[in-house]
């Protein structure tokens, strides 16, 4: 039940594909992401499924946007056009209350107005859930205020024509001086869909490399206590933030806890949309910036999911 459902509290003031969530908000959305062709005859339905993990009853209401990814690679709503991916998904219901642990299935379809234009389209379906009037009303001059408890962005790619993933990195830096340290992955995505990182990194003593050819992916590396190769001090999942088309991005990795000083190799066993990547990124970590770490394992930094804070994982 755990890996079906995935919650992410959502602020309008903070977008982001994949989100650091502030705190958790009962509600798990499954799954978070669709890929649809938009070329087809006949429109399909699609579904997915909304659970009240709360003890409380909760009411939750539904609506679209358009967006891209900036510079910082942060969600960017975009105006609505007769080609907007929004503007053409049609929800059923837009609102519905749920008993605790109740689930709720929402269907929708693609249903273009226009001659829809080749390449990707992108809209975010959120799952709004408002607080009850009990707990937030506050009237003022006659007027109700609402609060929103969180969102919840289900992630929807709409494609007209072929679809053609080709990525290039370009280059892989680890920064010893920010705080926490952190891996950057210079993408670029040269085709007409985005591109996205998939597979592992660890971070070996340099003493004790193997080399990039001997590493292989470990098992459960996501677990509290997994079993790491002897001069493994840490290793988690690579980000798997997206890389719109036609765009030039630097995917950060966040390392989990600084190191102490020393030479160490960011291994990296993982794929960028089917083209492997198999390096060792040697650096240092000079005494004035070094802590004794703890070794653990990086927490799971997807979402999924491509889900949402809003900031809206997953994204």
């Amino acid at each position: 039940m755990e890996k079906l459902w995935s919650s992410v509290l959502a602020t309008v003031s903070a977008i982001g594909l994949v989100c650091n969530p502030v705190a958790a908000i009962s509600i798990g959305v499954s799954p978070p992401r669709f890929e649809l062709k938009l070329d087809q005859k006949k429109a399909t339905t699609q579904i997915f499924k909304v659970v009240n993990r709360d003890s409380k009853p909760a009411t939750f209401k539904i609506y679209l946007m358009g967006w891209t990814l900036d510079e910082k690679n942060q969600i960017k709503s975009v105006p609505p056009s007769e080609q907007s991916l929004a503007q053409w998904i049609i929800v059923n219901p837009l609102q519905f209350t749920l008993a605790p642990g109740k689930t709720q299935t929402v269907r929708f379809a693609v249903r273009p107005r226009v001659k829809t234009q080749p390449g990707e389209h992108r809209a975010f379906i959120f799952v709004e859930e408002i607080a009850s009037g009990d707990d937030t009303s506050k009237k003022q001059g006659g007027n109700v205020g609402v609060k929103v408890v969180g969102r919840f962005g289900v992630a929807v790619y709409g494609y007209v024509g072929n679809v053609q993933r080709v990525a290039k990195l370009n280059d892989i830096s680890v920064n010893t001086k920010s705080n926490p340290m952190t891996a950057s992955f210079d993408i670029s995505s040269q085709g007409n869909a985005y591109v996205r990182m998939n597979g592992q990194y660890t971070i070996w003593q340099a003493a004790k490399y193997p080399g990039a050819n001997a590493t292989k992916a470990i098992a459960e590396i996501e677990k509290p206590k997994p079993k790491l190769p002897d001069g493994v001090v840490v290793g988690g999942s690579l980000p798997k933030k997206p890389v719109l088309p036609d765009t030039r991005r630097q995917v950060i990795l966040r390392l989990p806890n600084k190191l102490a000083p020393g030479n160490y190799v960011l291994d990296i066993n993982g794929e960028l949309n089917g083209v492997q990547i198999d390096k060792g990124i040697p650096f240092t970590v000079p005494q004035s910036t070094a802590t004794t770490p703890q070794p653990r394992t990086q927490p799971n930094s997807n979402n999924s999911s491509r889900t949402i804070k809003i900031r809206p994982q997953s994204n």
